[in-house]
């Protein structure tokens, strides 16, 4: 396999069913740099999307800081503790998640490819359960706070109402990221990481 044909493998439109193409030479040094350039694409992407994350947390943790610190009610308090909790655990998450595996550059292409391929496998398992670790402590804070803030009125509701459909809509925008580009990139690496393995004497 050389240079371009790891790139026409990567931008295939082809299902994981088709077979492989078939490999002619094999340049480590070519593919290697070739992996490397999208591994440190896709860790920029990580890295804006967990700097986001991460400022958003810390800006939730410290508001409903304040707001415990100052609301008497023991619903509001309690939706407080719950909003604080849930964005620290949801800064260290991400954050285990994208430092969690490394590829060293005097590591053999194959083995840089099953790293990569491990740290797609780990965001994938992050979108799958992401309604229990990310939206359900969240939005049970909030479900808490809306109601210590109104008390068991139509207003409540409503607002409810509305923090359910919000947190119905990350859940489906957060399965179609896991579905348009997290699965795809895992089903690319698999197919080169099976040429690299086929060629390797």
């Amino acid at each position: 396999m050389n240079l371009d044909d790891a790139k026409e493998l990567w931008t295939s439109k082809q299902d994981s069913n088709t077979p492989p193409m078939s490999a002619r030479s094999l340049s480590d040094d070519e593919l290697l740099h070739f992996v490397k350039e999208k591994a440190e694409a896709f860790d920029r992407r990580l890295w804006r999307r967990d700097l986001l994350e991460s400022i958003a947390a810390v800006a939730v943790f410290l508001f409903f800081g304040w707001i415990l610190l100052r609301d008497p009610s023991w619903w509001t308090r309690s939706g407080a503790l719950l909003l604080m909790a849930g964005s620290a655990y949801v800064f260290w998450r991400l954050r285990r998640a994208r430092t969690r595996y490394a590829a060293p550059s005097d590591r053999p292409v194959a083995e840089v490819l099953r790293t990569e391929r491990a740290k797609v496998e780990e965001q994938i398992q992050l979108l799958d359960t992401v309604l229990w670790w990310y939206l359900a402590p969240i939005t049970l804070g909030a479900l808490l706070i809306v109601v210590g803030s109104n008390g068991w009125t139509w207003s409540a509701l409503v607002q409810a109402v509305l923090v359910l459909l919000v947190t119905g809509a990350l859940y489906l925008f957060n399965q179609r990221g896991r579905r348009c580009t997290y699965e795809p990139r895992h089903e690319k690496l698999t197919r080169l990481l099976e040429q690299v393995e086929e060629n390797t004497p």
